[in-house]
């Protein structure tokens, strides 16, 4: 499987976040197997539902205070990104995480907000 990870991924609508997300989750394997971990802790505890952004504080929280790797960067633009690969790996839970679309998925130049990438990039 780990051969066609990212063959979704060569579309031109892959974006700059999304780029980034990939140079990143190469780089820290580690990232994903915690969010797996704590996933499946949490569909064992009997969540048929639970918030990526909280596991993603959980995983800040290990690095950062347990690790004490206080430099540890989490950037929360990946948390969009792990979400879709834990669900495209984990077929049998479907609506595990709550995803919305994304500017790259629909084409649209704004988010939700109304924001362009170049509002958020001047900020």
């Amino acid at each position: 499987m780990a051969d066609d990870l990212f063959s979704w991924a060569d579309t031109p609508r892959v974006g700059r976040l999304e780029a980034e997300w990939q140079d990143y989750h190469a780089d820290h394997p580690e990232v994903y197997r915690l969010i797996c971990r704590y996933a499946e802790t949490a569909i064992q505890a009997g969540r048929k539902r639970y918030a990526l952004a909280t596991i993603w504080e959980l995983i800040r929280w290990h690095y950062q205070i347990e690790q004490g790797m206080e430099e540890f960067a989490l950037p929360n633009n990946h948390r969009a990104y792990y979400a879709r690969l834990w669900l495209i790996q984990h077929p049998e839970h479907p609506r595990f995480f709550q995803t919305c679309e994304l500017r790259s998925e629909t084409g649209s130049p704004t988010d939700r907000w109304g924001r362009t990438e170049a509002d958020l990039v001047a900020t």
